[in-house]
């Protein structure tokens, strides 16, 4: 059975997300703007002071965010050539330019990114521009990979609002639209990484991959800040969309 059909089996179940977590994601854009420009500023000192935002500029990578796969694939080992893999939520790219750097090693593989915002063209790797949740955009990119993925990667994350618990509640959603992505489209024995804010249902996420993955953990790179609550959850060894 092809990872088409497999998703086309699982769409009606998988794809549905709870219309409240819509809500989270659509709300909250222009209610907290003293707070999202002092945010704003903020970030920006840090990145000044930033060894891994130096090193990037150094390295050509896009954003910091390099670092963090590169330290996670380190450890975990799972990106490797000839896979086919899909980034979410890819814009501006770092993800994807250490993909294509750790796959020309091999060859045959495929790297996708997708984003709804422009991206800039990464050689090697084929950039889509739109909504993966959205039926045309979803079609269009299994046309890329349509016996299936490798590995689904996701460093997506919400506009923060600097309230600690409606941030999480809007990653978590976010999240959930990544792993039902995941679901349908990897291969057994698969890989999925997401991005996640820690608030609470972290725990309960993991508990639920474990269920369709046979080794769950939590990873907290060196270059991801001490003081911020993200940490990623890498789930290794997908038991197939028939495995309930």
């Amino acid at each position: 059975m092809t990872a088409q059909h497999r998703g086309k089996k699982q769409k009606d179940k998988s794809r549905k997300v709870d219309p409240s977590k819509r809500e989270i994601l659509d709300g909250g854009k222009t209610k907290f703007k003293k707070q999202i420009s002092e945010s704003s500023k903020q970030y920006l000192l840090r990145q000044a002071k930033d060894p891994y935002s130096k090193q990037a500029i150094k390295d050509g990578y896009r954003s910091r965010a390099a670092y963090k796969l590169m330290h996670i694939n380190e450890k975990a080992n799972f990106i490797k050539p000839g896979m086919k893999v899909v980034d979410l939520g890819a814009a501006p790219g770092g993800w994807c330019q250490v993909l294509q750097r750790l796959m020309a090693k091999g060859g045959g593989g495929r790297v996708v990114a997708i984003d709804k915002i422009y991206m800039d063209p990464v050689e090697g790797c084929t950039v889509l521009k739109g909504d993966f949740t959205k039926d045309e955009v979803y079609e269009e990119l299994l046309t890329f990979c349509p016996d299936g993925v490798d590995v689904v990667l996701s460093d997506m994350a919400p506009e923060t609002i600097g309230h600690s618990g409606a941030d999480h509640l809007r990653c978590m959603a976010l999240v959930e639209l990544a792993f039902a992505f995941a679901l349908e489209t990897l291969k057994p024995g698969g890989t999925f990484l997401t991005k996640i804010f820690q608030g609470g249902e972290e725990v309960k996420f993991r508990n639920e991959l474990r269920q369709y993955f046979e080794k769950v953990s939590f990873q907290k790179p060196p270059s991801s800040r001490k003081e911020s609550r993200e940490i990623f959850v890498l789930a290794q060894g997908f038991k197939g969309n028939d495995h309930q």
